[in-house]
């Protein structure tokens, strides 16, 4: 499965959480945090394709929180050896 997620409106970690929400089949127990996000990704993403886009906007707002993220989707990404996270502007 592939998914397009745009970061252009995120302002806060509640707006990422919502467009992840929006796009992605999380369940409905998600946590909404960056151990939560892990999780269904290794869980339930193996074979998902996501592109995160307008990451430019989103890394001027978030900083730190943005940096944590790419990293956590990484360590996913490694656990798994199936999912591909890319970030573009």
């Amino acid at each position: 499965m592939e998914y397009t997620i745009d970061l252009g409106f995120v302002f806060s970690a509640d707006d990422l959480y919502n467009e992840i929400e929006a796009i992605l089949p999380v369940p409905d127990y998600f946590g909404r945090t960056l151990d939560a996000f892990h999780d269904v990704l290794t869980d339930e993403g193996a074979h998902w394709k996501i592109t995160f886009t307008s990451v430019s906007a989103c890394e001027a707002v978030l900083g730190k929180y943005m940096r944590s993220f790419k990293r956590m989707c990484a360590k996913a990404m490694e656990e798994t050896g199936t999912l591909e996270i890319s970030f573009e502007d």
